[in-house]
């Protein structure tokens, strides 16, 4: 009897201790905001991200920070977070991936936090890059209903990148202009040379929606229950890659593509161009010294279309413990001295128009010359990239691929890969209409 009333007596006195830190934690006036995301020490964003942290705490001192940065199988350790109950209080995420949270009850709505924001207002944004943290849980649309995070950087990324050293050898001058499909395919033709393991090619184009999107089509009906890539104008974009690497052999082969990658390609100077984003400007800065390059506006065929497949960006946890700290913080970020160091250093197109058109990114003269103009003329052909709420992009899009490929082998025609692809999305879309 005396031992438990000893325990209990310490347990009682362990109690007291614990809400006496508490109390003496609410004296300090420290609120303590968890952050998470995928981190790289020599990434620029990331140490733009981590810096601005560090000065926000010292802005907001009744605010600590605590970061949790992973550098390697960040979204599996989220997700182990999340299971186990203690999410991260603001985390960074693929807006692809927002539907699938949104339903699990995962995320915190933030319309509440823009109502009272006097910082932070949606019109300030690009269309595009709030399109996938907005979504409706009674129709399950994309794009419509309660906002559930913001992205940090964007790009239209399906902008023409190309080798200029190979325009000057084949007498042809530099794009300045959106070119056709048909315009690609003949000037990929005039820079094709060689053979074997010596041999450069024209193009590397591997954006199957984007095609179709400038044709005239769509991957899906607008409500994302129904795949369409059994349209014509859908087929008509199947046929037209597989005829780039199979017919005109101006792109690299699945056999070359096992050897190299696209960057690869491009640094050796065995690839005359590709489509990609803002983002890759520093990267080919960085890793192409052997010749000289460029940016141009991307392509067109029935309309002049570009693709924006992020932007990834910040989102705040349902069970968020302190949700008036954490919206400031993600102010900060979005919005703030965050957003405007990451415009300076020229990882991206900001998400906020006023700071994309300001000399802090537009015109900044440790940019390369020109190029951010051009990635901003895109912008107003540019559209997200295709979602559905009922299949994981990423399980929709090897769909596709596994029956490119075949088409790519010869194992079956271009059109039969469409209808193929067609055919096995629309079941995963079955069966993801009824969870």
């Amino acid at each position: 009897m005396r031992k438990g009333i000893a325990l209990l007596a310490a347990a009682i006195c362990m109690a007291l201790m614990l809400i006496g830190c508490g109390n003496k934690g609410e004296q300090q006036g420290k609120v303590v905001v968890t952050i998470a995301c995928s981190y790289s020490p020599t990434d620029v964003g990331c140490q733009i991200i981590d810096k601005s942290i560090d000065e926000f705490m010292k802005q907001n001192p009744d605010i600590q920070v605590k970061k949790i940065w992973f550098d390697r199988d960040y979204q599996t350790k989220l997700m182990t977070m999340i299971a186990g109950g203690n999410p991260p209080d603001i985390f960074r995420i693929a807006p692809d991936n927002v539907p699938t949270y949104v339903q699990r009850g995962v995320l915190e709505p933030l319309d509440e936090y823009i109502a009272k924001s006097n910082a932070l207002k949606l019109e300030d944004f690009f269309p595009q890059v709030l399109h996938k943290y907005k979504y409706d849980t009674q129709s399950k649309i994309v794009g419509k209903g309660l906002t559930y995070g913001f992205g940090t950087d964007w790009s239209p990324d399906c902008t023409l990148f190309y080798n200029k050293d190979m325009f000057d050898k084949a007498g042809l001058s530099y794009p300045a202009r959106s070119m056709s499909w048909e315009e690609f395919r003949q000037t990929a033709h005039k820079l094709t040379t060689g053979e074997g393991g010596q041999k450069r090619f024209g193009c590397l184009i591997s954006n199957l929606p984007l095609l179709i999107a400038q044709n005239g089509g769509s991957v899906f009906s607008p409500d994302g229950k129904r795949c369409l890539l059994d349209s014509p104008q859908a087929i008509e974009a199947f046929q037209y890659m597989v005829d780039l690497r199979v017919k005109d052999k101006v792109m690299p082969s699945l056999s070359d593509m096992q050897n190299s990658n696209q960057l690869q390609l491009f640094q050796t100077g065995r690839l005359g161009m590709f489509l990609s984003g803002r983002f890759y400007v520093p990267i080919v800065q960085e890793q192409v010294k052997g010749f000289k390059w460029g940016v141009a506006p991307g392509l067109y065929q029935e309309k002049r279309v570009n693709i924006v497949t992020g932007p990834f960006g910040w989102v705040m946890s349902g069970k968020v413990k302190h949700p008036e700290a954490a919206w400031k913080l993600m102010e900060h970020l979005v919005v703030g001295d965050c957003e405007k160091e990451l415009a300076r250093a020229g990882y991206n197109i900001p998400v906020i128009k006023e700071i994309a058109e300001s000399d802090l990114f537009l015109t900044n003269p440790n940019h390369p010359a020109g190029f951010n103009k051009i990635f901003m003329d895109e912008v107003p052909y540019t559209i997200p990239s295709p979602l559905t709420p009922y299949v994981p992009t990423d399980q929709w899009q090897r769909a596709i691929s596994s029956e490119m490929d075949l088409a790519y082998l010869g194992e079956q025609t271009a059109r039969q890969a469409a209808i193929n692809a067609a055919r096995e999305i629309n079941k995963l879309l079955v069966e993801g209409m009824k969870k």
